[in-house]
């Protein structure tokens, strides 16, 4: 496949879904409705057509071509899918590398809904010349190598997905030999680079941004409490890292058994450690809580239990609290966690609801964004890693977004406080990126 060339900037839409027709889509069903995905099958591959050579005309001496040398300069096209009704236009194409037949049911719905809000993007952003071309990864690296060389050789442009970090590394080392982006959904950030983007949630983003929101109120003393989970490590590793670069202290940390719904000991200590800070003069402490449902119901209310004044903590937490369960339970009210803004992704979720008579996963809305800025680039050309990392940035129904030069992701996330009818905005996500090199 030849190199692309000719870089394109992208600059940063107003519109919530990268053209302003695209505005009532999400909120309506589109004029041609999607492809009914019900279940987490994998898609029969497409049926790859090819044009008939033409017999040689016998009035006419036949010449013989002479042999190109390198064959690596010559793209061989024989093999891109074509189907018949697409045959004769500008075709641009779309890998789509997802888990359909894990074994894991939960995984197995995230990749149908995933395809589900890819399919949902093209017929939003009506680009008749545009081609998804779904693969099972089965989860499996192997696999994964195998479809990825495969969907390129059937012309892929641009690959959407994997999901799983391995998968991501074996897929964007078949695409880098022919410099195509890799739009993967992994949150494990060392999956990145190497012509692989990450539009994933990466909670490292979420404790940063609820960071700063605390210490622009006047709180520089944080403490932790979650599960010993590789998730909760993280959250807790970025903590410390985003409190010290603002002067600000990780009183302590504990980690408790993620089975362990009353984790008595553990609050108790932490109980001290913030107890001691306040007498000391601290006006008030953030309690960092990276757990949900029932464990976050059980575990907030022990650091009142042990003589701690609510009004003087604040409870902070990551988009894992987006969930309706928590959200009457007294002790987390005036709670503050970081996500993507409510505004459009609400409207995304309805849209979805409305074209497949379901909800989407927790992914779904990440497909519909790495779809939609695809498609975008594609609409007039080539797409390139350059283009990828315009430092602008991008607005998509998750918000405010751009690809670091690693690969990593930099979202505008919005700070939300949680009151017993839901989340409220507390601090919106910014308009714009500072245009400073990531």
């Amino acid at each position: 496949m030849t190199s692309r060339t000719g870089l394109r900037q992208f600059r940063l839409l107003p519109s919530l879904l990268f053209a302003a027709t695209v505005m009532a889509a999400c909120a309506t069903a589109p004029t041609r409705p999607p492809a009914s995905i019900s279940t987490g099958q994998p898609r029969p591959d497409p049926v790859i057509t090819q044009p008939q050579p033409s017999p040689p005309d016998i009035s006419e001496p036949i010449i013989e071509q002479p042999v190109v040398e390198d064959l690596k300069e010559v793209e061989d096209t024989s093999r891109y899918v074509v189907p018949d009704h697409m045959i004769g236009r500008d075709i641009k194409r779309v890998g789509v590398l997802l888990p359909f037949s894990h074994s894991s049911s939960s995984v197995r719905n995230q990749a149908s809904s995933l395809l589900a809000a890819i399919e949902m993007a093209l017929f939003d952003q009506n680009n008749a010349d545009i081609l998804i071309l779904p693969k099972d990864t089965g989860g499996d690296p192997r696999k994964t190598t195998s479809v990825a060389e495969e969907v390129i050789a059937e012309g892929a442009d641009i690959i959407i997905g994997p999901l799983f970090a391995e998968n991501v590394r074996a897929a964007s080392n078949v695409a880098r030999l022919d410099e195509i982006p890799v739009i993967a959904f992994s949150n494990d950030l060392t999956a990145a680079g190497g012509g692989a983007f990450l539009m994933s949630f990466p909670p490292e983003e979420e404790v940063a941004r609820v960071v700063d929101w605390a210490v622009l109120n006047g709180i520089n003393r944080f403490a932790f409490i979650g599960p010993r989970t590789d998730y909760a490590r993280r959250v807790e590793t970025a903590l410390r890292f985003e409190a010290a670069r603002r002067s600000s202290i990780v009183l302590a940390a504990e980690f408790y058994d993620p089975g362990n719904e009353a984790p008595v000991d553990e609050a108790r200590r932490l109980a001290d450690r913030i107890g001691f800070a306040l007498n000391s003069g601290a006006p008030k402490v953030a309690v960092m809580i990276p757990d949900r449902g029932t464990n976050l119901l059980s575990v907030a209310p022990l650091l009142p239990y042990y003589s701690l004044d609510l009004q003087r903590l604040q409870y902070i937490g990551t988009s894992l609290w987006d969930d309706e369960s928590i959200w009457r339970e007294p002790v987390l009210s005036n709670a503050k966690f970081a996500a993507p803004p409510p505004e459009d992704l609400d409207m995304f979720t309805d849209g979805f609801e409305s074209n497949y008579g379901r909800s989407p996963a927790s992914l779904a809305s990440l497909g519909y964004d790495a779809a939609a800025l695809s498609i975008a680039f594609l609409g007039d050309g080539e797409i390139s890693a350059e283009e990828l990392r315009d430092l602008d940035g991008f607005r998509g129904v998750n918000g405010l977004f751009r690809f670091r030069s690693d690969g990593t992701i930099d979202r505008g996330l919005a700070v939300l406080s949680i009151t017993p009818r839901g989340p409220v905005v507390e601090d919106a996500g910014p308009d714009s990126f500072r245009p400073d090199v990531n």
